[in-house]
């Protein structure tokens, strides 16, 4: 596009801008011939921040060394001002293009980022800037989780812009270690009781059949959810290699053989009476063309809970969807209420191991204190 003046309160600059959305900054003036002069000051760019005001401040420069016969001098300026939300822009474009997380990105940006650091220049920005939003976060009442989410963005985002050399001779302010991330502590404490339990199924099997025989498999086999239906963990995928198939199911010995996955050993779950019923149910009901146990209506993996479930819950725990995620129930707190029972009916924890097919110890030793602990009553006895 052709020059053409910026006007207004900055008479005296011209633009010119790009089809690549560049901008070039002109000033117009009469030197000390009185000559026109028309020149290059400074460009804007996607890694260079400039601006009419800019251009406008050079122009008055020049004019005052003409005025009291100093020599201007003219150079294209560059600055550093480039704000974060100029590098989020660029960032949001990737994480749209290649992360199933991108919306999650926009919301915690706009909701938490934006606000106090959207129009701040990068390179202003201290780790101290850092530790401070993340006490505020703290103070408003947000969970360590979501206070990790917000400072891992904003390093994330400013990463990006560093490899891409959108800002260049930066150090970002949240690398190696200068702003201390919080603790997560992922393990879950709340677990149904059996009182709970029942009222759940109860809801379950007047409402929506599929989940109540999901849970029943869940909550008494102790499978993890991928293990009952070969949904993958990530969203939308499947392995046709994994879930209860019907060659796993044994009628002779009432039980279920659970396959080795990467995640689980294999074991042989024993069914109850309950566990038996559902999957007797569910075999005289099967898809003709699915040999899996457990099945959508056309026959397909089951990808995630139904929300019957957490509505389900809400009505018996009512405030549930609220809660921080240590203390609410999902669907996998019912293999964690599996674990429970099994250890507040005395099971030791290895037996615990093997049943929930943990690989190593380190997992199931979060169920230890609720095994009755008959360490005391075995030391009294002891006699000679």
């Amino acid at each position: 596009m052709a020059l053409k003046p910026v006007g207004g309160k900055y008479e005296g600059v011209w633009i010119n801008e790009l089809k690549n959305g560049d901008k070039s900054y002109y000033i117009n003036y009469r030197d000390e011939h009185n000559k026109p002069v028309k020149v290059l000051v400074g460009k804007s760019t996607i890694s260079n921040s400039f601006t009419a005001r800019d251009a406008y401040s050079k122009l008055i420069e020049v004019k005052y060394k003409l005025q009291h016969d100093q020599e201007p001098t003219i150079k294209g300026s560059r600055t550093t001002k480039i704000k974060l939300d100029t590098i989020w822009d660029e960032y949001f474009k990737y994480s749209k293009a290649n992360k199933k997380s991108w919306i999650t990105d926009k919301q915690n940006y706009n909701k938490h980022i934006k606000p106090l650091f959207g129009s701040k220049p990068v390179k202003s920005l201290k780790s101290l800037d850092f530790e401070d939003f993340k006490q505020k976060l703290f103070a408003e009442g947000y969970e360590a989780q979501t206070v990790k989410h917000q400072l891992t963005l904003v390093k994330t985002i400013i990463n990006h812009a560093i490899k891409h050399d959108i800002v260049k001779n930066f150090n970002n302010p949240l690398a190696n270690g200068k702003v201390k991330m919080p603790n997560i502590d992922n393990n879950r404490q709340a677990f149904l009781t059996k009182e709970e339990a029942k009222n759940l199924l109860d809801i379950l099997k007047s409402t929506h059949l599929l989940t109540y025989h999901l849970t029943v498999l869940l909550l008494f086999t102790g499978a993890r959810f991928s293990e009952v239906t070969g949904a993958a963990s990530q969203k939308n995928k499947t392995n046709e290699k994994t879930g209860l198939t019907w060659n796993n199911i044994n009628f002779k010995t009432n039980s279920i053989y659970i396959v080795k996955t990467k995640k689980g050993s294999e074991r042989h779950i024993y069914m109850n009476d309950l566990l038996l019923e559902t999957i007797k149910y569910l075999q005289n009901n099967k898809d003709k063309n699915s040999n899996r146990v457990i099945s959508n209506s056309r026959g397909g993996i089951v990808l995630k809970m139904p929300e019957y479930f957490m509505t389900a819950i809400e009505s018996i725990i009512p405030g549930n969807k609220k809660k921080d995620m240590k203390y609410k129930i999902t669907a996998h707190s019912l293999r964690h209420t599996h674990a429970s029972w099994l250890a507040q009916n005395g099971l030791d924890i290895l037996q615990i191991k093997d049943q929930l097919g943990h690989k190593d110890l380190t997992m199931t030793l979060r169920y230890s204190h609720l095994i009755p602990n008959t360490r005391h009553e075995a030391t009294k006895a002891l006699s000679i």
